[in-house]
């Protein structure tokens, strides 16, 4: 009587199983290694995902057996962790630094000059503009005279020759010297005769030679036109793309104008910008 009780719930307990309604999800992931960083640390192997958020995550069978999804992945027991976060970054600054120049590397300052030349041909930025105003400043960084033969800093002569009516400013790989042409210079409204606590408007044989170190570099860059917002969206988006492939999913942004704060703003709301920000306002 016992025995046949006990075959009974058991039927009983499968036909219920088998009557389960899964819950519909838009992916399932299974047999990985989830680190889960929940309170008590735990591993799991699958997870299921709905509307862009993790509704549970569990053993193979727990989420298979609940849920059911419009796609199903199998990783092969690859590892997956939640995004990361970097605690001290500049995340804007990244991104538009993906918009200039990149001159780390080059191996001479003819070098240098070629990569210039190349990226004011592909922006359209020609050497000898009709007129001075509202004209983009060409910007590039990277460069050590430490990697090249002659290991000395540059001279804006060929900078001049080459564009001598669009600004240039090229910064040193460490961000404390920059070589600039003519054009920036007079725009600063820098002599022979400039002097500034902290910085060095470099001068041999009695003429400018471009370099600026620190505050002189500082003190030259705001007249620097400010980016228009669609300079700052694609800075911002082109960081967020590259940030998403490493797994980098939140950012503490070390100073920031406010003009970028709310371009940030704007963007998140747009849901165009997903990359959590933690913004610390520049003390301007």
């Amino acid at each position: 009587m016992i025995r046949n009780i006990v075959c009974l719930f058991i039927v009983l307990m499968f036909i219920v199983s088998c009557n389960g309604k899964k819950q519909n999800v838009d992916l399932i992931i299974h047999n990985a290694v989830i680190y889960t960083v929940d309170s008590s640390f735990s591993i799991q192997q699958a997870m299921a995902i709905k509307d862009g958020k993790i509704i549970e995550t569990g053993s193979n069978e727990q989420i298979l057996n609940g849920y059911t999804a419009k796609e199903t992945n199998d990783i092969g027991g690859k590892t997956i962790f939640p995004g990361f976060i970097d605690a001290h970054c500049h995340f804007y600054g990244y991104g538009k630094g993906l918009q200039e120049i990149d001159l780390v590397g080059t191996k001479s300052f003819g070098e240098v000059l070629t990569k210039v030349n190349e990226f004011a041909v592909k922006t359209d930025q020609t050497p000898n503009p009709t007129t001075k105003e509202d004209v983009e400043w060409i910007v590039g960084r990277g460069w050590d005279q430490n990697d090249w033969d002659v290991k000395e800093f540059p001279n804006k002569t060929q900078l001049d020759s080459l564009f001598p009516n669009i600004p240039v400013i090229l910064t040193r790989v460490d961000g404390h010297a920059a070589l600039v042409n003519q054009t920036a210079l007079d725009i600063a409204k820098f002599t022979i005769k400039t002097k500034m606590s902290g910085g060095e408007v470099e001068v041999r044989n009695g003429k400018l030679t471009g370099i600026l170190i620190d505050n002189a570099e500082d003190s030259l860059k705001k007249f620097m036109s400010k980016p228009n917002f669609n300079t700052i969206k694609n800075a911002l988006l082109n960081a967020q793309t590259n940030c998403f492939a490493m797994g980098l999913t939140t950012v503490d942004d070390a100073g920031l104008e406010k003009s970028i704060v709310d371009a940030i703003d704007k963007l998140q709301k747009e849901n165009l910008l997903k990359m959590r920000v933690y913004a610390m306002l520049a003390p301007t």
